[in-house]
């Protein structure tokens, strides 16, 4: 276990499940409506919304968020019908959505491309103005990645794809040309003066290391190249990724290592932006699983998952799971009348499976896979005891919730998901980890009576 344990570096194999859609075409669903949150992701209203009535098109203003500041343009061409409650994945509970019908017509405006002088303030107003967010699943801003002052050396371009079932990376990188996105890496170097760019994947994608391959020499810039990693989980993590093909480590952000890492799918969108002046709309994700018909599907954001599970052919099965994205860092949806957010990638259908919990055998095994270094089974034990103090002294709100923990456990016990049950209510219970000042000390009164 030892060896193990330093040797592993968090990382582990775990099967892939990507036959059913790696092979295929992709198709293009076109809804009837889409839904787009009218809240940030803290549950404020936009700023700016829309209202009901209004006329849309493609790359319309639909509003801006509170939290970043960051736009939200519409995915479709159309009219707002109205204001409607629906669950967010993100905020946890019904919030304002803003429903548009589609007119089918498809009509889009569009933003002036990037113009003037390649330097890193144009280029983060441009993906700040354009909303550009990771389409990888975190949908984290990516300006403010662009933003920093740390002096940057390496751009990677995630396209690992470690999720079972996930095939939208592989798939589009295949069938599309990727010269725009090869301009765009390096409108991205030049403005913040980057030495290289990894196209990074794993080593088994065989094909797409070849295809990686053909269009950087196409290219012709010598700073970007094509990097193959391990095929352990969770490759595509970032603190995983800048390890295994940099041998690099950081504290809190990668930029402190002199990293930046972009999906794939962003930077194709940053690419879009930069040149056409198009905002985010449609995006390919993998729906598979216990589907009539599973294949990677590029659609309007904002589409009901049920729609889209209609769209190819509906559920095999009269149970089953249903989860937005893939099975180790998802959750188990109640109903499928939630929309897809901007930065959901897949829609994955699992059997529904009953398993018997074991106690802990304390071995250690959460531990040693733990990407972020974390101890669950001491997290767990102290969130029972209701020592959430103790919690964030365990570093619980450092959790990616990679599910890694809960695969390797063989007692089966669910781990990850109460470590992000204690990683909520740490956020709920602990001052520290809501970043409260402490109370500021009590003056004497014999100090008070010498003024």
């Amino acid at each position: 276990m030892l060896l193990h344990l330093f040797s592993s570096d968090g990382c582990t194999k775990i099967p892939g499940h990507k036959e059913q859609t790696e092979e295929g075409e992709i198709s293009f669903f076109d809804p009837e409506k889409v839904y787009v949150p009218g809240v940030d992701n803290k549950g404020l209203p936009l700023d700016s919304r829309v209202e009901a009535g209004a006329e849309v098109k493609v790359g319309t203003l639909l509003g801006v968020r509170k939290d970043f500041g960051v736009p939200i343009y519409s995915p479709i061409s159309g009219k707002v019908s109205a204001i409607v409650k629906k669950k967010s994945t993100v905020v946890g509970r019904p919030v304002d959505f803003i429903e548009i019908e589609n007119d089918k017509k498809g009509e889009r405006i569009t933003l002036r491309p990037l113009e003037g002088e390649i330097n890193q303030a144009n280029v983060v107003a441009k993906l700040k103005e354009g909303g550009i967010v990771g389409l990888g699943g975190a949908g984290f801003p990516t300006f403010i990645k662009y933003n920093t002052k740390d002096p940057i050396d390496t751009i990677l371009v995630n396209a690992a794809e470690c999720e079972p079932y996930l095939t939208t990376d592989y798939v589009t990188c295949l069938k599309y040309d990727l010269q725009d996105m090869m301009k765009a890496l390096k409108v991205l170097m030049d403005a913040l003066n980057i030495k290289q760019t990894f196209l990074v994947t794993k080593l088994e994608k065989v094909k797409m290391l070849e295809k990686f391959q053909q269009e950087v020499d196409k290219f012709g810039d010598p700073r970007i190249k094509v990097k193959g990693i391990k095929s352990v989980y969770p490759a595509g993590f970032e603190r995983t990724m800048i390890s295994l093909a940099l041998n690099r480590t950081y504290d809190k952000l990668p930029s402190q290592c002199g990293v930046i890492v972009n999906n794939f799918a962003t930077v194709l969108a940053i690419s879009r932006l930069f040149f056409y002046g198009e905002t985010i709309s449609n995006k390919v994700i993998t729906i598979s699983g216990l589907v009539k018909n599973p294949q990677n599907v590029s659609l309007p954001y904002g589409t009901l998952v049920k729609d889209a599970i209609n769209y190819v052919g509906g559920y095999t099965a009269e149970k089953a799971s249903l989860l937005l994205g893939g099975p180790m860092c998802s959750e188990c949806q109640m109903s499928d009348d939630v929309p897809l957010l901007i930065q959901n990638d897949a829609i994955t259908v699992t059997p529904v499976k009953t398993i018997r919990e074991e106690p802990c055998l304390h071995c250690g095994n959460c531990i040693a896979h733990c990407p972020m270094n974390l101890m669950p089974v001491e997290i767990n034990d102290a969130a029972r005891r209701g020592d959430f103090d103790k919690c964030f002294d365990l570093n619980v709100l450092e959790c990616v919730n990679c599910g890694t923990c809960s695969f390797v456990c063989p007692s089966h016990i669910e781990v990850s998901g109460q470590v992000k049950q204690a990683k909520l209510m740490t956020t709920i219970k602990c001052p520290r980890a809501q970043r409260k000042p402490a109370p500021a000390p009590k003056k004497e009164p014999a100090a008070e009576a010498k003024k």
